[in-house]
């Protein structure tokens, strides 16, 4: 079972990446490299340069929920000024045409959508950034599904699901 350690090695590279006031999840086509940028700790503290400090930081591991195979990280950070940022990796097969990968947080009965999670070099690695000026620290699910681009805004099948630990730093 090395699949799970490989999420655990991804987290430990986003460790060493640097904040900037823009954080993005793309790719640089000078070199094509892909480019993750998030809030870490400096001296002890995460201070975002646009929203302040973070007052509130949970993680967890993303598993399937299915038969298909499926493992990533996910993370949370509320800062003082409000912001939510939220970050979603999950390795899994590419979707067919067609159909995307969503992300949510949950509570109960309460899904709010992350976004469509993109993969930037076409192989299993995906990805999305989700900011918004909100407080979701209650939403502590993490699901992933499957969706048909049919224009539907409610959630699709469920193949990869996490819980967020709130972890104090």
């Amino acid at each position: 079972m090395r699949i799970p350690h490989l999420a655990l090695i991804g987290l430990l590279l986003l460790a060493a990446c640097a904040k900037t006031p823009d954080a993005t999840v793309g790719t640089n086509e000078e070199d094509w490299t892909e480019k993750i940028e998030v809030a870490m700790p400096r001296g002890g503290q995460v201070v975002d340069e646009q929203h302040g400090k973070e007052i509130w930081f949970a993680i967890g591991a993303m598993t399937n929920s299915g038969d298909e195979p499926a493992n990533g990280v996910t993370q949370t950070h509320y800062f003082e000024d409000g912001e939510y940022l939220h970050n979603l990796k999950l390795n899994i097969a590419r979707p067919e045409d067609g159909v995307f990968y969503e992300g949510w947080v949950v509570k109960r009965n309460d899904w709010v959508s992350l976004g469509h999670l993109k993969s930037h070099f076409a192989d299993a690695r995906h990805a999305v950034q989700f900011r918004d000026q909100q407080d979701l620290r209650e939403h502590l699910e993490v699901k992933v599904t499957r969706e048909l681009d049919d224009g539907n805004p409610l959630p699709g099948e469920v193949i990869a699901e996490g819980l967020l630990k709130v972890t104090l730093r």
